[in-house]
């Protein structure tokens, strides 16, 4: 649905985003994860205009939109990583105020507002002041804001960031259910197991692609093999031994009480760590992250 081809954006001396070519599938959930400052919300404010690239080509249905962004936000919901509703206002009151901003007629407004708040859960908080909501409770009122105008795009920068983990659990099933409405999702966001509900995934770091691919296929083409390694004795003593042998350094990390090694030459070395139990594992996206991002 929407293709960027050699993006980049420059702040100052800063280079937010650096030769970016990516691609938002129709119908399906892209997730674009990286740390803070690695580009997500740059490329947010670039696809809807609220922030001028400096070079490279924006693509909707294959077509150069060549900086008629309205293209892109006649058929898109964007929802911004900061709150940006009225906190003075209701629920009700929020959604009366977007409604007539996009101009959606009184009697489809009024069938919408009921379907969104009962699909978000939050029908019984109508009245409340949206200002006196939970952090879950304002990402659901603020996607049920850009729902009104039934857009076939939707944009969410970083919408469970500070959000507990049961209201994450909820916004992630109606994603799910827009998704299965034939809604286009593009979401971003720093957690790498909230990375692995995408179709597809692009991992960040300083602004350029690493990787990106369908979630099946970056476990699939992973280029190393994965060992948890329970280590015999203090596991910080252990990693402090395991920086003296030549080769492994790099290639260990910790994860709880475990070790993980990526064995990416051809040469297996989880012999030479001191350990009591050593298992092939299969890798998640935390580990395809690891991986690209050392080699970077």
């Amino acid at each position: 649905m929407i293709r960027l081809e050699h993006v980049s954006k420059s702040f100052a001396d800063i280079r937010a985003v650096n030769d970016v070519s990516l691609a938002i599938k129709k119908g399906a959930i892209t997730i674009i994860s990286g740390a803070d400052g690695a580009g997500k919300s740059t490329i947010f404010k670039m696809l809807v205009g609220l922030v001028k690239k400096d070079t490279g080509d924006i693509f909707l249905d294959g077509e150069n939109i060549n900086g008629d962004y309205i293209r892109i936000t006649s058929v898109c919901g964007y929802m911004p990583e900061k709150f940006s509703l009225y906190v003075d206002l209701s629920v009700e009151e929020n959604l009366n105020f977007f409604a007539d901003i996009q101009q959606v007629p009184r009697r489809r407004r009024e069938e919408l507002k009921q379907r969104l708040l009962e699909k978000t859960g939050m029908l019984p908080f109508k009245k409340r002041r949206a200002g006196a909501l939970s952090g879950g409770m304002k990402q659901k009122l603020a996607l049920s804001a850009i729902l009104l105008s039934s857009p076939d795009l939707i944009i969410l920068d970083e919408p469970t960031t500070g959000v507990d983990p049961l209201s994450r659990i909820e916004f992630f099933a109606i994603i799910e259910d827009l998704k299965k409405e034939g809604k286009t999702i593009v979401m971003s966001t720093p957690y790498l197991d909230e990375a692995e509900k995408g179709d597809f995934v692009v991992l960040l770091k300083n602004g350029r692609v690493m990787v990106q691919d369908s979630m099946i296929m970056i476990k699939k083409t992973f280029p190393a093999r994965l060992f948890r390694i329970l280590p015999r004795g203090n596991i910080f003593e252990v990693m402090q031994q395991i920086n003296a042998f030549p080769g492994l350094g790099g290639q260990v990390y910790m994860r709880g009480k475990f070790i993980r090694y990526m064995q990416s030459g051809p040469e297996n070395l989880a012999q030479q760590i001191p350990h009591l139990e050593i298992t092939e594992e299969k890798p998640t996206l935390e580990d395809v992250y690891i991986y690209h991002e050392r080699r970077q």
